[in-house]
């Protein structure tokens, strides 16, 4: 099953959304999204501690009331695990993990997922994130796998931006989250 959401920048931060009903665009502080938010909403902390200008960190704590879940990201090495520090506050303030994938590129698509019990409905599924009855499935990269995808990444984020800057006109496409990759 898959739940379409979107990864969201707020204030320079990114914050994934799913379920949601209003234009990524109008939610561009955390007061918005407060206001914003409903019921059927999901608001994850994706990548939180990962070191990247656009990762929550510290912040987090600062917005923690607006957050659903946070995400267990599958962009990590036996050694190199940003994904613990994240767990020991999912532990600390309630919340539940969540493993996801990035769609960054296809490739990455299902190296980390979700396991959830019940009927498939948007509905239930989000009911039981909620409710922690969430499994997550994820095996780490290998050293190799994590630098081909991060200067994949790069390349491509540096293309854009580029292609962007000769033609100021034209904004860039808004980068679609992947969807919940649920079994």
């Amino acid at each position: 099953m898959l739940i379409p959401g979107a990864e969201a920048t707020i204030k320079g931060r990114h914050v994934l959304l799913y379920n949601f009903d209003v234009h990524v665009s109008a939610i561009q502080t955390f007061a918005r999204l407060r206001r914003f938010k409903g019921p059927d909403w999901l608001v994850v902390a994706p990548h939180p501690f990962f070191p990247a200008p656009s990762s929550l960190g510290k912040r987090l704590l600062d917005e923690i009331d607006v957050f659903d879940a946070i995400e267990w990201s599958h962009f990590y090495t036996p050694k190199v695990d940003f994904n613990r520090k994240a767990a020991a506050l999912a532990r600390e303030v309630g919340l539940p993990l969540l493993g996801t994938s990035g769609s960054h590129l296809a490739r990455q698509f299902g190296t980390t997922y979700s396991l959830v019990q019940g009927e498939p409905t948007v509905a239930c599924v989000l009911s039981a994130i909620r409710k922690h009855q969430v499994q997550i499935v994820s095996h780490p990269l290998t050293l190799r796998a994590m630098t081909l995808i991060a200067a994949e990444i790069g390349l491509r984020d540096g293309w854009h931006r580029a292609k962007a800057a000769l033609r100021p006109g034209l904004s860039p496409p808004e980068r679609v989250h992947d969807a919940l990759h649920l079994h």
